[in-house]
């Protein structure tokens, strides 16, 4: 057995209850937690970007994400 991880990123708004839109998980398979983290910021901050200065600072827009393990054979 061959532990691998996947990256899932929340985009989430840290105001009103700090609602979260629908997880989103990445199709790739990473080798280990420091590339899938590496990852994880680098697409945070395409998805900010793409959201816009104005929209993330009205919304409190912020990421979560996590590298989940699987076991691959």
């Amino acid at each position: 057995k061959i532990v691998k991880f996947i990256l899932i990123i929340w985009v989430c708004s840290f105001i009103q209850g700090n609602a979260c839109m629908a997880p989103l998980q990445y199709p790739a398979v990473y080798d280990s937690w420091y590339e899938c983290s590496r990852t994880a910021h680098i697409e945070s901050g395409k998805i900010l970007s793409k959201m816009g200065y104005k929209y993330v600072n009205d919304y409190k827009i912020g990421i979560k994400y996590t590298c989940k393990a699987v076991q691959t054979y």
